[in-house]
């Protein structure tokens, strides 16, 4: 029963891959990694949320040096 569950809902949503939304080794990233790829998607919805253009620049700026911090 519970396969055709899946089977209804892989074809009513659409499913393309099968796997959880988890990154693959981030097992044994030590916390300051995990801190750094938590921080780049939450400054860059700061960033988009931004209204005025002072604070837009600032979260700019935020959203970059995440991302920097990211590739390094």
């Amino acid at each position: 029963m519970a396969d055709c569950i899946r089977k209804s809902a892989k074809e009513v949503l659409e499913v393309s891959k099968v796997g959880s939304g988890r990154m693959r080794g981030a097992w044994w990233w030590g916390e300051e990694v995990k801190e750094q790829v938590k921080a780049k998607p939450e400054r860059y919805k700061a960033l988009v949320d931004s209204k005025m253009d002072e604070e837009k620049e600032v979260n700019r700026v935020h959203y970059r040096i995440a991302r920097r911090r990211q590739k390094e």
